[in-house]
């Protein structure tokens, strides 16, 4: 791209590559596995018990890590850093092999053989990330003439606001009230326009990168970090509320497709800009940061391999001792163990390129 939107980009770029992304990736592999180690006994907890809410604490601090890899997909690929055809194929190539493992783990632990190809197919829950960032690839051609117009991207943006945020949420916040007429209206407004281009990740796609290119002011910084700190606070409580009045834990504010977690995401991405790509990295920190980022896609696939084995062979969860510190430090585990096993994969022909 040209230096789009005017923004000077020599600080931020260092030997070819966006150091903070590299940083922000790692931060958010992190992010993804606290996430789901919190998630561990979430619905098998007791929604008044004291391990709930600390579960609900943690989950709600974490809804902005995937919407964080779609944005900083979208500035790899909308600069034309990475080449689509050659990640497609890795991310299939990865998803076969890592599905087929995960189902035959799932097999070893007593699950039904006859519906094993099912299980390949839809891979393990945290494998449908995956088909929907193959869709954002393909779909790139388009994004790049989009943003290309800045004038172009902020209508993009605000079309993503009103269509994959607002009535979104809208109707599902209906929902609580049991306003089912109106929450119907919605719904059929929404399917009849047949609006499908902005939807799902494609926001936070296109928005990474916008976010990349414009310069923020102080003060917009500082209100940024306040609405995306009020916004955890929100989805905590709320998720704490709706769960009590419906005698059940409710997701609804857990969603990626929420005002609070937009808002969640967006304060975290504009802080690692303004944080961590400005801080000056010797050469062999950055060296480091850019390994230890490249093993990340590996360290993602693996993960619930060892969360899971934890529990099952060895016991190990988040109730086994006061959920406060058993979070932080299964996460922790989970975290080394996977990136080492994702650093030993790099180090094998063919795996390198094809599964990690």
């Amino acid at each position: 791209m040209k230096g789009l939107y005017n923004m000077e980009n020599k600080k931020l770029n260092v030997d070819n590559r966006i150091l903070y992304l590299d940083v922000l990736r790692i931060v958010a592999s992190f992010a993804v596995m606290l996430g789901h180690a919190s998630a561990q006994n979430w619905y098998k907890s007791d929604i008044h018990s004291f391990e709930w809410q600390v579960f609900n604490f943690y989950g709600s601090m974490l809804r902005w890590s995937v919407p964080v890899f779609a944005m900083i997909s979208g500035v790899l690929f909308l600069e034309g850093r990475r080449n689509i055809k050659k990640h497609i194929l890795r991310i299939v190539t990865a998803f076969v092999f890592w599905s087929i493992l995960y189902a035959l783990i799932e097999i070893l632990h007593g699950a039904n053989i006859e519906g094993f190809w099912i299980e390949v197919v839809r891979g393990h829950y945290h494998m449908g990330f995956l088909y929907r960032i193959v869709g954002l690839y393909l779909l790139v051609p388009f994004f790049v003439k989009i943003v290309e117009s800045r004038a172009l991207t902020k209508y993009f943006l605000l079309l993503s606001l009103i269509f994959t945020i607002i009535l979104q949420q809208a109707s599902l916040i209906l929902t609580i009230f049991d306003c089912s007429e109106i929450t119907g209206l919605v719904k059929y407004i929404l399917g009849s326009i047949d609006f499908h281009f902005t939807l799902g990740l494609s926001s936070y796609f296109v928005m990474g990168y916008y976010l990349s290119k414009v310069e923020i002011s102080k003060k917009c910084r500082l209100v940024i970090y306040i609405l995306s700190l009020l916004a955890v606070a929100f989805t905590f409580t709320a998720t704490s509320i709706l769960s009590l009045y419906s005698n059940k834990p409710r997701t609804l504010f857990y969603l990626g497709f929420t005002l609070n977690v937009l808002l969640e995401s967006l304060g975290v991405f504009v802080f690692a800009k303004y944080n961590f790509g400005l801080i000056n990295f010797s050469k062999r920190a950055r060296n480091f940061i850019i390994k230890f980022s490249n093993y990340s896609f590996g360290a993602f696939l693996v993960h619930l391999i060892i969360l899971e084995q934890l529990n099952e062979v060895c016991g190990i969860n988040t109730m086994t001792f006061n959920p406060i510190l058993s979070v932080p430090l299964l996460a922790v585990i989970v975290f080394c163990s996977s990136y080492a096993i994702s650093y030993l994969c790099h180090k094998i022909p063919v795996l390198n390129k094809y599964i990690v």
